[in-house]
């Protein structure tokens, strides 16, 4: 299963709020399910929709406070963002030449080859173009969240930071 390979990196993130390390009932892993989502392929609308859904969530719980991520967790999902992100604008670019009929002759075959490859790369809402659009997107949002969500993480250090601190300055006083 593609998640297994990021249960090293899930190993640094946190659900619950800042100072909690108990994850909320039914969230599950989001960053996980987030990943799991990118890897399933970009073609299917379905799961190019649960990439934004997955996004769109991840930040949402990072801005409640309920996902947090420490640095190395951090550093492997921004690296896998970037990746799609930097790529991004290269690989629209070459689907972009499928959205215009290539000119592969003049018989009624190749006229309905180059017609269906426009459909299939910008021909409707479930076609390549928007898939990946909507792809970027979540990618987008997912780099946003893991920002606020190592911020998140950094809080709760400082808090247990504190706690210790207190604990200690009470322990030496008796």
């Amino acid at each position: 299963m593609v998640t297994d390979d990021w249960e090293g990196v899930m190993g640094g993130s946190q659900f619950g709020a800042p100072g909690s390390f108990t994850p909320p009932a039914g969230e599950g892993d989001a960053g996980s399910n987030f990943i799991s989502g990118l890897l399933t392929g970009p073609v299917d609308d379905q799961a190019a929709r649960q990439v934004g859904e997955g996004g769109r969530h991840l930040k949402s719980l990072a801005e409640s406070g309920q996902f947090a991520v420490n640095e190395e967790g951090f550093q492997a999902y921004i690296k896998a963002c970037d990746y799609f992100i930097d790529g991004f604008d290269d690989m629209i670019f070459e689907v972009y030449k499928l959205a215009s009929p290539a000119q592969m002759g003049g018989s009624d075959y190749a006229k309905a080859v180059a017609g269906f490859n426009v459909q299939v790369a910008n021909g409707d809402p479930e076609s390549l173009i928007p898939n990946l659009e909507k792809m970027r997107d979540g990618v987008r949002q997912a780099r946003e969240a893991m920002v606020i969500a190592r911020k998140n993480y950094r809080e709760t250090e400082d808090a247990h930071s504190t706690t210790f601190a207190q604990l200690s300055k009470g322990l030496q006083e008796k």
